[in-house]
């Protein structure tokens, strides 16, 4: 298992070579990061690695599917005004990010093949195409949270989904501690996700495959 500074200089890698993509205008068509993947899938528990059950669970669309259902579950459709700041969203995107990622419209308006295609740039800017399922959405539906703090936890975490969930759940106790006017509305819903997302890796721990 490779060290966390290892982990931590490829994902820096990566984001480096992300944004000079983006400053260069070369976003589309990008080459896949092998040197993160490869770092990352070695530094895994590996007693996540061997959780799917079947050749099948290996599908990287049917990953990133179990992971949008996850997260559009959790967001719903509804446009929110200034969704705890600034701007607005929906499906759980906000306005800088639908730009970020090619959407030149109002988040409004956005279609369900729009949102689709948003998300599956998101999905691969995660890493989480590269993890083994239910880690991917996990990590996915934390990413989608909050980029940064994402990063951190699968670092931290080693891949461990448990340990990985603790770390959230404590930064957002933490959170709601520090800026109770803020952030304490939120505490309880954030919590349900997150206790959602441990309801679908039991259940797919019990059942050996994706949810119907």
């Amino acid at each position: 298992m490779l060290s966390h500074t290892d982990l931590v200089e490829a994902i820096l890698l990566s984001q480096q070579l992300s944004l000079r993509r983006v400053r260069s205008g070369n976003t589309a068509g990008r080459a896949k990061d092998i040197t993160f993947d490869a770092v990352l899938a070695k530094s895994l528990d590996k007693s996540f690695l061997s959780v799917t059950a079947n050749p099948s669970d290996l599908n990287t669309d049917m990953k990133f599917r179990e992971g949008l259902k996850f997260v559009l579950e959790k967001e719903g459709s509804k446009f929110v005004r200034e969704d705890g700041g600034p701007e607005s969203s929906r499906y759980g995107i906000l306005q800088s990010t639908a730009a970020y990622y090619g959407y030149k419209g109002n988040v409004r308006n956005l279609s369900k093949t729009d949102v689709e295609a948003i998300y599956r740039k998101v999905w691969e800017k995660s890493g989480a195409a590269s993890l083994p399922f239910p880690l991917s959405t996990v990590h996915f539906d934390s990413y989608v949270n909050n980029p940064a703090a994402a990063e951190k936890f699968l670092v931290k975490s080693q891949g461990n989904i448990e340990t990985y969930l603790r770390l959230r759940e404590q930064r957002y106790t933490r959170l709601a501690e520090v800026k109770p006017e803020q952030y304490g509305k939120y505490l309880k819903g954030w919590k349900n996700r997150i206790q959602g997302l441990r309801n679908m890796v039991a259940d797919y721990r019990q059942n050996k495959g994706f949810r119907a």
